[in-house]
């Protein structure tokens, strides 16, 4: 490989790899800000003064979720004869069906547990999340994105 190829391999994949992350970071912001309610200038107090762990896994699944959607679609771009607005549709086709089941599966699980405390369910992951620090439901919510996120990663797309 020469330096040319090697500088060129580089900047490919800093550029790719940004073409995915930011948006992934957006994504991520959003759910945190649309789920647990957690604005952009407290997410630092959230994460140092009072250590929630919760926000930090949320932040880990969702971003892992649709980094794999993205970068799929871009590795894999354009079926044969194909777009790449039909990749992009395909693309939005995943990610729908993946927050659908998301939704579903979070209204089964939280909608359960919500009722038992008499609460709405975006209130107890709310509190569940932020006011308690509670990691496991952290991780089954996770649970609850990354199967169907993984799944549409190999059919759909």
């Amino acid at each position: 490989m020469t330096p040319t190829d090697l500088l060129t391999t580089l900047v490919t994949e800093l550029g790719w790899n940004l073409a995915v992350w930011l948006p992934t970071l957006l994504i991520s912001l959003l759910f945190i800000r649309a789920v647990l309610g957690v604005r952009v200038r407290e997410l630092i107090t959230e994460i140092e003064e009072h250590q929630t762990a919760a926000i930090g896994a949320v932040f880990f699944w969702v971003s892992l979720g649709f980094s794999l959607l993205l970068s799929r679609t871009i590795a894999t771009p354009v079926p044969a004869d194909g777009t790449w607005t039909e990749a992009f549709t395909w693309l939005a086709v995943a990610v729908i069906v993946t927050l659908l089941l998301f939704t579903l599966g979070v209204l089964a699980v939280f909608g359960t547990l919500a009722r038992r405390k008499g609460e709405g369910v975006l209130r107890y992951i709310r509190r569940e999340m932020r006011e308690e620090h509670n990691l496991a439901l952290s991780f089954i919510m996770g649970a609850l994105f990354l199967v169907p996120a993984v799944v549409t990663y190999h059919v759909t797309l």
